[in-house]
């Protein structure tokens, strides 16, 4: 019985969709606050905002804790750009936080 109440609360729990917003930015790039969630989004987020200067985003920067941002450049070109930062990669996934199932016997 057990294990059906987990498997339904854990089959109704809701779906957070990933998001991120721009904390600040102009045409030459920005910054977004940092979240799990967030960083999963991040690069979606930057080229959404580089589009609308015509311009490739590339994430410069990812500081993974609650108060810092991660950092993207603007570029005319996603391979031509000599004086750019290189591209920090992101989580593209969420962590699963896993709980602790103990089994007692009486």
């Amino acid at each position: 019985m057990n294990r059906l109440a987990l498997i339904a609360a854990l089959l109704l729990l809701p779906v957070a969709e990933a998001s991120a917003e721009i904390w600040s930015g102009n045409d030459t790039g920005g910054i977004i606050a940092w979240s799990p969630p967030a960083e999963h989004a991040a690069l979606d987020t930057a080229a959404a905002h580089c589009s609308g200067y015509g311009k490739f985003a590339r994430i410069t920067g990812v500081r993974r804790q609650y108060g810092n941002f991660i950092s993207f450049n603007c570029l005319w070109h996603p391979r031509i750009a000599r004086n750019a930062l290189p591209e920090v990669r992101t989580r593209r996934y969420l962590p699963v936080m896993s709980a602790v199932v103990i089994r007692t016997r009486y």
